[in-house]
């Protein structure tokens, strides 16, 4: 820890009186090192506590990593005072910090972004506060006519209003901006000229109260449920820091050890973690929990922010010790933590994708080895990482080989599309006469119908019939996605938007064709083929407006919607007792990507997907169509044989040392000239090669080689031993160091995607 004072403000007299003690204060700051500060008369603090300091000219917030009596090797007359000491009443847990300096070591961030990224900003607020939101001053047909306008000279504005007309009331600012790509440049302009208004809103800090009509009852356990909750309430006990692997079969009563292994360690008067991988998840998984449990607190992005912050001070004040959420929850201010779960333990959604770029399941690890905690991380189709570490003995694996209660696993059909007719083609899409007649039988019984396709939008490609040319975005290194609602071509990297063309612009051929099909294009095939029936669509287009999940979800348990069409939100984890036909309309959508895990993350959705039917009482079918039924991991996912596809991946993964035989650290580099991305990737490379066990690849191009204009150079470390994985972090620790004002350097610890 550095006693680096900061010398960039204004100068202290020499001869001013030094008195009080000193704190070291972490900043949110790419920098390794602390900065000493005195404490004024009056002021406390100890480790933990939040203040706000002087640097570089302005105040900034930080977070006291240590006090002491002395300056150290800083001149007393130079250490500038403390300007305020924030929150008296909140203190961040020991374990917190120390969990804090782990995360700097493990993923390369500084003490300043580790500790940020605990504290939230909704943390820090109090009371209701009114945010700012913007709003349509014309009628939405006119505000639809001025987009059209403004959109070949001024595309982020026409965006903005496109946004707001699709949301349909005031917008938060932040929001709009977050989601259409924009700065607030553009909104200004429309407020100038009187398009848009900027009004100030009270945010909504109605109480959260969960939904507990969905709690379920304590069930009986069957053998396999007993035995799990008996190991983990014995660690429990013991008070040991354990990690338990649940791999139990979708369906399989996972949850309900969780609960009950919850209420072990809330007698034993310790606190918990609930984390699972998507918003969606959220409410069903805390209405189970509150209806058994009264204390506790839910944190994601779901909420507004003040009940965020409102949940983040149950905690801090001691009034919920139960903390369910994304994430994020992980690092909730809770003393004395005793137990915290994953669920969905192999979802991506668990990797920061942002400085720190941690990963939930290693720092949950971390957490309880401090705090004497137990981990339990569930899934039917755990990560190979931890499968591995489990078959090692690193982890305890404790396994659920059937479905709890009268639930069977379904029946699988696999559909060959090479072999279907082609007057099974409605709107673009394919649905063969199997699941065609399987959906017309479902309808008839009144049973509920699951249609899956991991693609949102239309159609991903216009592509022209004459040259083969595709209308990629002018920003980003990829094809722009056409969404036929709202009329519009999208990147759904940068957000960019334009109008279809009418010709190509390559060879200006009169038609574009649209290639391949988004879940809007299924949900216009499905209208047209059974126009009697109640369809409704989950996906990051329809779910934009808050609360957009839990209104779809609570229709659908309570049947008032047939068939629900979605991407990845809608396989995982959910529980539709009605549910008895799952159709997954492009199987093998996500198995080319040029991606190590590919065929990992295919096979998990899969798997996934086909356990959301036959959880009632009535047995469920599954229809995979696919153009490679005979690939292995289709094979497996269709015969719901997780141990078949372990063993042909890692005979792949062995065969190309990567993981689990090898960790990775990627470094990418960006930068508005291609040159400039791959001389910076170079220079690491070149410093990697000297280390022994140590594969460095690269400089390579990204998959996607540019995106917002800026070129994407990355490098791959391959490290064999944990030796050779230490030293490479030795020496990658500072890399993000050498980014400067046009080029920007990124660590990436165990990362999950290459992209």
């Amino acid at each position: 820890m550095g006693g680096a004072a900061d010398l960039f403000g204004e100068r202290e007299a020499e001869d001013q009186p030094v008195s009080g003690r000193f704190v070291e204060v972490a900043l949110k700051l790419p920098l390794k090192t602390a900065f000493t500060y005195r404490l004024e008369e009056g002021q406390e603090a100890r480790p933990g506590s939040r203040v706000r300091v002087p640097f570089r000219g302005k105040d900034m917030p930080g977070v006291v990593v240590r006090t002491r009596d002395e300056c150290g090797d800083v001149p007393a007359h130079k250490v500038r005072p403390v300007r305020e000491v924030l929150d008296h009443d909140f203190v961040l847990p020991s374990a917190l910090l120390e969990l804090a300096q782990k995360m700097t070591h493990d993923y390369g961030c500084s003490l300043g972004e580790a500790l940020d990224a605990m504290l939230p900003a909704v943390a820090k607020q109090r009371g209701v506060r009114k945010i700012p939101h913007l709003e349509l001053a014309l009628r939405s047909d006119e505000a639809e006519v001025l987009a059209v306008e403004l959109e070949d000279r001024h595309e982020q504005q026409a965006r903005v209003l496109r946004a707001l007309v699709e949301w349909g009331a005031p917008m938060p600012t932040l929001q709009l901006q977050r989601d259409t790509g924009t700065s607030d440049s553009p909104w200004k302009t429309l407020q100038k000229r009187g398009a848009v208004r900027r009004v100030m809103i009270d945010e909504d800090a109605e109480p959260l109260i969960p939904d507990t009509t969905e709690g379920q009852k304590r069930h009986e356990l069957n053998e396999g449920q007993r035995d799990a909750v008996d190991r983990i309430t014995r660690s429990l006990d013991a008070r040991e820091a354990r990690t338990f692997l649940l791999h139990g079969v979708t369906g399989s009563g996972k949850t309900e050890v969780y609960l009950q292994a919850l209420e072990r360690c809330r007698a034993l008067g310790r606190a918990a973690i609930v984390l699972v991988p998507e918003i969606s998840l959220t409410p069903q998984t805390v209405g189970r929990f509150a209806a058994r449990f009264p204390d506790v607190a839910v944190l994601h992005s779901g909420l507004t922010g003040a009940q965020r912050a409102q949940e983040w001070h149950r905690i801090q004040r001691g009034d919920a010790h139960v903390a369910i959420g994304a994430r994020s929850a992980l690092f909730a201010p809770l003393e004395n933590v005793g137990l915290i779960v994953i669920d969905e333990e192999h979802e991506n959604s668990f990797k920061q994708d942002s400085t720190p770029r941690y990963h939930a399941r290693e720092t949950a690890i971390a957490r309880a080895a401090i705090e004497n905690a137990v981990v339990v991380l569930g899934s039917a189709t755990p990560t190979l990482e931890s499968y591995g570490r489990a078959k090692r003995g690193v982890y305890e694996l404790i396994t659920l080989p059937n479905r709890a209660g009268k639930g069977t696993l379904p029946r699988i059909l696999v559909e060959d599309l090479r072999k279907e007719d082609k007057r099974q083609n409605f709107e673009g899409v394919t649905i063969s006469r199997t699941l065609q007649n399987l959906m017309e039988e479902r309808l008839a019984t009144r049973d509920q119908i699951i249609l899956f396709l991991n693609r949102r939008g239309f159609a991903p490609t216009l592509i022209c019939p004459s040259c083969g040319t595709a209308v990629q975005c002018e920003h980003c290194d990829v094809s722009m996605t056409w969404h036929a609602r709202r009329g519009r071509l999208c990147c759904h990297y940068c957000q960019h938007e334009k109008r279809r063309p009418e010709a190509c612009g390559y060879c200006q051929h009169p038609k574009l064709h649209e290639l391949g099909a988004g879940t809007e294009r299924v949900e216009a095939a499905v209208k047209e083929l059974f126009p009697q029936a109640i369809v409704a669509r989950m996906d990051a287009d329809t779910m934009r407006q808050r609360g957009a999940h839990e209104r779809v979800l609570s229709a659908f348990r309570k049947r008032q919607i047939d068939i629900l069409i979605g991407t990845q939100m809608i396989a995982k984890g959910h529980d539709f007792p009605d549910v008895t036909l799952v159709g997954v309309i492009s199987a093998d959508s996500g198995l080319f990507l040029p991606d190590f895990r590919a065929a990992e993350r295919t096979f998990g959705l899969l798997y996934q997907v086909a356990g959301r039917a036959g959880r009632g009482d009535k047995p469920g079918t599954v229809v995979f169509q696919t153009l490679c039924p005979e690939n292995y991991a289709v094979r497996a996912a269709a015969a719901i044989d997780y141990d078949a596809f372990v063993q042909q991946e890692l005979a792949f993964r062995r065969a190309t040392d990567y993981p689990p035989y090898a960790r990775i650290i990627r470094v990418l580099c960006e930068a508005p000239k291609e040159f400039e991305a791959r001389q910076a990737a170079t220079a690491v490379r070149d410093e990697l090669q000297g280390l022994q066990d140590v594969e460095a690849l690269g400089p390579a191009p990204a998959i996607l080689a540019r995106v917002r204009d800026r070129y994407r150079v990355h490098i791959l470390a391959k490290c064999f031993t944990q030796e050779a994985f230490d030293q490479a972090m030795d020496l990658l620790a500072s890399v993000e160091d050498r980014s400067t004002r046009s080029l920007r350097v990124l660590l990436d610890v165990d990362p999950l995607s290459m992209m």
